[in-house]
């Protein structure tokens, strides 16, 4: 198990190299698109310009994500208490209801219109969101108990703040009828993608960690 262990453990830094891949090269691809005003989901929207190479790169980043928090749980099991336990499993949680419900509930092309997929659509985000805010302080909790890994945890602890006040503009913006949802969203995701590639950098680089 160990050596599995070791080996989904670069894949989170992967993950993240694929899902930037697609935000930047979906905005080069698509001259209209306007990343402060769309959503990163209009990238892969049914009907958007290069929807189906952009796929590729986000079922890329699922499978990878996946398999390091895989990774993640059995270090976990091996290693730590019940917080960072759970916070891992969470986690899996999060990516497994990401990269399933994305793949089945893209946004239509009018992403105004509720219907059965769009609403969908949003039932994933939610839980997305939820779940990856419910780790985050899982994580940091139980690595701050923990005197080699309370740095890691201040820092899973900043980031989840982060993601928690910038997850809460998103509907204050939309509420003030400020145009800025690819704005604020970005705000959300680039802060958990940096958490996920750093826990990925330090399982992967620390040789304290094994």
């Amino acid at each position: 198990m160990y050596r599995i262990e070791k080996f989904f453990m670069p894949l989170g830094m992967i993950g993240v190299i694929f899902y930037f891949t697609h935000i930047f090269l979906g905005q080069i691809l698509w001259s209209e698109y306007n990343p402060v005003t769309m959503d990163i989901s209009s990238l892969t929207a049914v009907g958007a310009p290069d929807a189906g190479l952009l796929r590729v790169f986000t079922s890329a980043y699922g499978i990878c994500t996946i398999l390091f928090a895989i990774g993640l749980i059995i270090k976990a099991f091996r290693k730590y208490g019940i917080l960072v336990k759970i916070g891992y499993i969470v986690l899996f949680i999060m990516e497994f209801t990401s990269l399933l419900g994305y793949a089945m509930f893209p946004l239509t092309g009018d992403k105004t219109e509720m219907n059965i997929q769009n609403m969908m659509h949003i039932v994933v985000t939610v839980v997305v969101v939820f779940t990856t805010i419910a780790s985050g302080y899982l994580l940091s909790i139980g690595y701050i108990r923990q005197d080699k890994l309370r740095g890691l945890g201040r820092f899973i602890l900043v980031m989840s703040v982060l993601i928690t006040l910038f997850g809460f503009s998103n509907p204050v913006g939309m509420g003030l009828k400020l145009d800025i949802l690819g704005l604020t969203e970005r705000m959300v995701i680039f802060s958990l993608q940096l958490m996920m590639f750093v826990i990925s950098a330090y399982y992967t680089f620390s040789k304290s960690e094994s």
